[in-house]
């Protein structure tokens, strides 16, 4: 702990002390995960764009771009003096290679230098193998882009070393340094390390570390881990404070373990709960792999959360396991044990894949307790045209409460298919059954079949691809046992034909049709038909402008015992139009008719929708949509939205307008990436009109340390699920991913109301 907090406050000082930095553009890049938080990553590419190879369709042949010698012994190749070459989809430099085209090895010595499309290395003395991408690097460096670490990391890996040995998978190097500033000899900071290992998609492993800020050692480590792949991980300390946890320091630690396994503890203080301690553990063998993650609190709370997660090969067998163990979670399930297991084996075999799966979920909530268990064996197989799908669940549900009887309920559920494709037809047969075991109550079997025969064609098919193509339907025919709505059992036969031709005309006029019809027969003497079809005629006037008419009509007549046979009634037209009076302003309208509702005597026009786009310029753009209820004859709504970037600023204010209450009922402020000076701010504001009061607001600072970033963010909710307000200091780099508590609500969700940002 006190480590930690030594590091912490090495950390904040550092900060306050970094002299300025002049001449460094950010480079503006929106987040997809999130509209907040730009990373002001400068680009770091030090490779020239002329250098980048080709791409070529054969790259297997040696092309010699330049040598003051070249010479060649059957498979074997010699350059001397400033030689470059072209081999493999690489870009090869160096005073001296030597090559063999049967084994594709090169050595290559003196300024040697190998580009490729995901990365580049240097050295004294590079040794590559072209087949199996690996390479040896003598006395050089390496520049490992993004997609060459398959991770989310933004930016490139800078590396130095001794000796440094790569492949597709990983690059481990030896007495060497790392950064992701890109200033060279003058990087702001490097991370030594006696051993280091970058993993690709997972993470970076140092050992025996020293970190160096402008060329002084600030913190020496035995062992330090980043990872690639998880932005929910800190590498540096997290200093906050939270209505749940009072002032906290949360803090990892990397602990030397074996060279495919991590270890990561976690020690944490928080003045409301006091010390939590825990720890992250992944691990990977010949066969199996899997990760295994413990934090409790040692304190009055007594939350203890465990989870683990195992994979392993058995032959061309896998098996699979997860658990997620809470004990009193105070930020989601106080007072509340839950346990949730997971189990998987899947078997191959020649004609398909069998699986068998176990699901266990108990809650334990005071005396209350429920307990879900499944038990699922799948099995799908294809025997030439013939594939089938089996599925058999076993399902038992307990649950029991103070002061009364406990209720327990089994069943089996039985699902299989078995489907053929023919020349002229398609032939499909289903059975699907749920059965109650001993005591349970009978459950619905409304959706049972047991079985049904159905039989799919074409117009393809039946006419020929020719007339297929004018008569473009499809048909079917079934026959089956199927359960009703009080679990008989009824016979239905159904027949059923649709058609969808689609105007494939380039031209501006196009008229698009569909039509359906369906007749259906039950063993309890009803029968019904259903009858549809719909036209869509358009006239486009340009790339976003457009005239569009609809017409649809569904009618069933009769009567079905069936649900899933069941459909409502249906016989409008529609109308829009959308238009560009000026260059800059796009304005719509939208209506429809329907003609039920005359029959009721109620009014026939829909809603009548308005919306206007008016973009000036490319940074500011307004949008307006309202609608205008006829049966009430008022406005019902009005939604405003406004989007101004002037460069990587980004504002969006919206607002909607309740026409029923007359009033204002919510508007949201989005200001993003605001700079003054080395500072971004950002910040999000929800109002509420009914309550008049601001559901949630988010403020951001982020001090710009050209490869670092110093964030402080501060979160408040009013409503909601766990309302409060919480701040949160951390130091990233900026090439890591990183989340943060800024942008999002408490369940992760995106904070805001639908309008304001991203119209």
């Amino acid at each position: 702990m006190l480590a930690g907090a030594a590091w912490s406050l090495g950390t904040i000082a550092f900060t306050q002390v970094i002299p300025p930095i002049s001449g460094l553009e950010a480079a503006r890049e929106l987040r997809k995960r999130s509209p907040f938080e730009l990373p002001s990553n400068p680009p770091l590419r030090n490779a020239e764009t002329r250098e980048v190879p080709p791409e070529k369709a054969d790259d297997r042949e040696l092309e010699v771009i330049r040598a003051e010698t070249f010479t060649r012994d059957g498979r074997t190749v010699q350059l001397r003096g400033g030689a470059e070459i072209l081999y493999r989809g690489y870009r090869c430099f160096a005073d001296e290679i030597d090559g063999d085209l049967d084994t594709e090895i090169f050595v290559m010595r003196g300024n040697v230098k190998v580009v490729g499309r995901d990365a580049v290395i240097y050295g004294e003395k590079v040794t590559f193998d072209f087949p199996k991408e690996s390479f040896r690097s003598e006395r050089g460096s390496g520049q490992l882009k993004p997609q060459f670490l398959k991770s989310p990391i933004r930016d490139d890996l800078f590396v130095k070393s001794r000796v440094s040995e790569g492949t597709e998978r990983d690059t481990h190097h030896e007495s060497g340094q790392l950064t992701t500033c890109n200033l060279g000899d003058g990087a702001h900071f490097e991370i030594e390390a006696a051993d280091t290992v970058v993993r690709t998609n997972t993470r970076i492993i140092f050992r025996k570390v020293r970190l160096r800020f402008f060329d002084r050692t600030v913190l020496t480590l035995p062992f330090l881990s980043l990872p690639l792949d998880d932005a929910k991980s800190r590498y540096t300390p997290d200093v906050g404070q939270s209505r749940d946890e009072g002032y906290y320091i949360k803090n990892r630690f990397g602990v030397p373990s074996r060279p495919d396994d991590s270890l990561v503890s976690r020690v944490d203080y928080m003045s409301r709960l006091g010390n939590g301690l825990g720890g992250d553990y992944t691990y990977q063998r010949k066969g199996f792999d899997g990760k295994a993650s413990v934090y409790g609190i040692v304190g009055s709370v007594g939350t203890l959360n465990f989870s683990n997660q195992h994979r392993q090969k058995w032959g061309r067998s896998e098996f699979a396991i997860q658990n997620d163990y809470q004990k009193d979670n105070y930020l989601t399930a106080p007072g509340t044990t839950l346990l949730n297991s997971n189990l998987q084996l899947t078997i191959p075999q020649r004609t398909g894949q069998s699986t068998v799966t176990f699901a266990r979920q108990q809650s334990d909530v005071q005396q209350a307790s429920s307990v879900n268990e499944t038990l699922t064996l799948s099995d799908n197989r294809t025997f030439g045209r013939l594939r089938t799908s089996g599925n058999f669940s076993y399902l038992n549900s307990r649950n029991s409460y103070p002061g009364a009887t406990e209720f327990s309920n089994e069943q089996l559920d039985v699902r299989f298919q078995a489907s053929q494709e023919l020349p002229a037809f398609g032939a499909t047969l289903e059975y699907q059954r749920v059965v109650p075991i001993g005591d349970s109550p009978s459950v619905f079997g409304n959706a049972d079949k047991t079985p049904v025969l159905t039989l799919t064609s074409d117009g393809n098919r039946i006419l020929g691809k020719k007339l297929g193509a004018i008569y473009p339907f499809r048909t079917s025919a079934s026959i089956g046992e199927f359960g009703g709505l009080r679990g008989e059992r009824i016979t239905r036969n159904i027949f059923d034909i649709s058609m969808a031709k689609n105007d494939a005309a380039a031209k501006r006029f196009r008229v698009d049709y569909t039509g359906q019809f369906r007749q259906s027969a039950y063993s309890d003497d009803t029968a019904q038909y259903v009858v549809g079809g719909g036209l869509t005629a358009s006239y486009r006037l340009g790339g976003d402008t457009s005239a569009n008419i609809r017409y649809n009509y569904l009618r069933p007549e009769g009567y079905s015992p069936l649900q899933l046979d069941r459909t409502g009634r249906s016989h409008i037209a529609t109308a829009d139009v959308s238009v560009r009076p000026l260059r800059s302003l796009l304005v719509g309208a939208q209506t429809g008719y329907d003609f039920f509702r005359i029959k009721t005597s109620d009014v026939g026009w829909q809603q009548v929708g308005l919306r206007s786009e008016y973009t000036p310029t490319s940074w500011f753009q307004a949008r307006a949509v309202s609608s205008y209820d006829t049966i009430n004859q008022l406005w019902s709504g009005v939604r405003l939205d406004f989007s101004y970037r002037p460069g990587a600023t980004l504002v969006t204010l919206g607002a909607r307008y309740d026409g029923f209450q007359r009033r204002w009922s919510d508007a949201n402020l989005f200001v993003n990436n605001l700079k003054w000076g080395r500072t971004r701010l950002s910040a999000v504001l929800t109002y509420n009109g009914f309550t008049k009061t601001i559901d949630a607001a988010q403020y951001s600072a982020i001090y710009d340390l050209h490869c670092w970033e110093a964030v402080i963010s501060v979160t408040e909710f009013r409503t909601g699920f766990r309302p409060g307000r919480e701040v949160q200091f951390f130091v990233r780099l900026k090439a890591f991913p990183t989340d943060s508590l800024f942008g999002i609500g408490r369940r992760g969700q995106s904070v805001g109301n639908g309008v304001g940002y991203g119209f």
